[in-house]
């Protein structure tokens, strides 16, 4: 019978926070899942700590340690493996929040995502309420959704993979391109579905992860839009500092509507298939001439 869910878990000399991972996942009561453990050739006792989880264990259909080019090089090694209707990416060092995936209604929608526990410090954990519904100028200008509370279903990776040409923004460019500019269906399950290490490679290098975001908007969104997307935002936040004072009674907050962030995705939707459109009249162009 096919799993309603695969984790897969990508690791590289990271034994402890392997450790956790897996532990978190050995815990729950849930039972319809399969574990897919990629690992990048450690050699800090990973390996070791892989067989021992695995033998005996049901759960884990797959698991292999070889080299490999990088995160989402081993997360798409993990979908090639994975059978089940939904997947979730829990990398060495995030781990489940108690029995949490007992209260996930996998119902078919495409995008189901949870909230996410943030370790600042060994003392110190900060919970994040991720939103709902998503805003167009949150989602491209300022955050995301962590993929450690994210279940994808299969669907959106039936001719998708993460690209490898991004370090960080892989998993930003699938939830823009699916929730965004596609309009695949979306939910927020309002329980906290994992914890990570905020002292990562994605806090560390914080900056890259802008750096390609920004690298993918110049590639896809016209510079125009963006420039008013960025101008949108700048508003809204002097309409949210009137809306907090006498005038606040007196000035609608527009942007603020599921209306208005309805009509904003379909114009970046529109703008984006135009640029696709001469981005591959361009390419083709470029081709030819080489031929030539």
């Amino acid at each position: 019978m096919r799993p309603k869910l695969s984790i897969i878990t990508v690791n590289f000399n990271n034994n402890s926070g392997l450790s956790k991972t897996l532990e978190s996942v050995r815990h729950q009561s849930f039972s319809s899942y399969e574990h897919i453990i990629i690992d990048a050739g450690s050699k800090d006792g990973s390996l070791e700590t892989i067989k021992q989880y695995a033998e005996g264990n049901p759960h884990v259909t797959f698991w292999v340690s070889e080299p490999d080019k990088g995160i989402y090089d081993g997360m798409n090694k993990g979908m090639e493996h994975a059978g089940g209707e939904y997947l979730q990416f829990l990398n060495s060092g995030d781990f489940l929040v108690g029995d949490v995936l007992g209260q996930v209604d996998f119902d078919g929608t495409e995008y189901i995502y949870g909230d996410v526990r943030v370790a600042v410090s060994a003392d110190k954990k900060i919970n994040i309420q991720s939103p709902f519904p998503l805003d167009l100028v949150f989602i491209l200008l300022k955050d995301t959704i962590c993929h450690q509370v994210c279940f994808i279903h299969h669907s959106l990776f039936n001719n998708q993979r993460y690209r490898t040409d991004y370090i960080l923004a892989s998993d930003w460019i699938h939830i823009v391109e699916n929730i965004i500019l596609r309009g695949c269906s979306y939910k927020r399950v309002p329980v906290c579905i994992a914890e990570y290490d905020g002292n990562g490679i994605s806090a560390s290098s914080g900056s890259l992860g802008v750096d390609e975001r920004m690298r993918w908007i110049k590639d896809n969104i016209p510079a125009a839009f963006y420039d008013s997307l960025l101008e949108l935002d700048r508003t809204r936040m002097e309409l949210n500092e009137y809306k907090n004072s006498e005038l606040g009674k007196i000035i609608p907050i527009v942007s603020h509507t599921r209306r208005f962030s309805k009509r904003a995705r379909k114009l970046v939707l529109f703008l984006y298939r135009i640029n696709s459109i001469f981005s591959s009249s361009s390419r083709r162009h470029k081709n030819q001439k080489k031929k030539k």
